[in-house]
């Protein structure tokens, strides 16, 4: 059983405000690696609360991305449960190593490193994309998941510059989607799966 109220409440209370950025616990100061730890959550909130609409082929490309701001009919309305903005905003004026070093840490005044720039680059990726969950065919082998659909996030709120827009990863797995489908596509065709 998962209370899905009470999971959306602290997740939510997860994210401070001025910064934007999210904590781990209460009472603890805001870290970038959980802009994928909290944030990353919420395509999976939405589609446990959404539930998975039916795959149409004719809608997105081959990779599954859909066209920015689109809405499939029938698609229920999606709240926004946190501020997009403000983690991004987080991520791009806090975040990002200004040195000659690069890369993302958690907090200012701290160093980047390699698994702070891996998490924070997975929490703006999920903040400035939006994602839907498909149903598979049903002659799918037993591997066979819900498959995701993306669109880039757009709007008023956007407070980047799309050359700024990273690339996609699947919200489940944490790395780039078509990894993760060629990934389950190899051990589909092993003998015994």
């Amino acid at each position: 059983y998962l209370d899905v109220p009470r999971l959306i409440s602290w997740l939510s209370s997860r994210q401070y405000a001025p910064e934007g950025g999210f904590s781990g616990r209460t009472n603890k100061l805001v870290d970038g690696c959980y802009s994928h730890w909290v944030g990353g959550c919420w395509p999976l909130v939405d589609a446990a609360l959404n539930g998975a609409s039916e795959l149409d082929e004719n809608v997105g490309d081959d990779e599954g991305e859909l066209p920015a701001n689109s809405q499939r009919p029938g698609d229920p309305h999606e709240e926004e449960w946190f501020s997009r903005e403000g983690l991004i905003r987080y991520i791009l004026c806090c975040a990002q190593d200004q040195s000659k070093r690069g890369g993302l840490r958690d907090k200012p005044s701290r160093p980047s490193d390699a698994y702070h720039s891996c998490y924070v680059l997975s929490g703006l990726t999920s903040a400035q994309h939006d994602w839907d969950m498909t149903y598979v065919g049903e002659d799918d082998t037993i591997l066979a998941e819900p498959r995701w659909r993306v669109r880039p996030r757009t709007g008023a709120d956007q407070v980047f510059d799309e050359e700024d827009r990273v690339a996609t990863i699947h919200p489940a797995y944490t790395i780039p989607e078509q990894k993760a489908y060629a990934m389950k596509a190899y051990f589909a065709a092993k003998t015994g799966f």
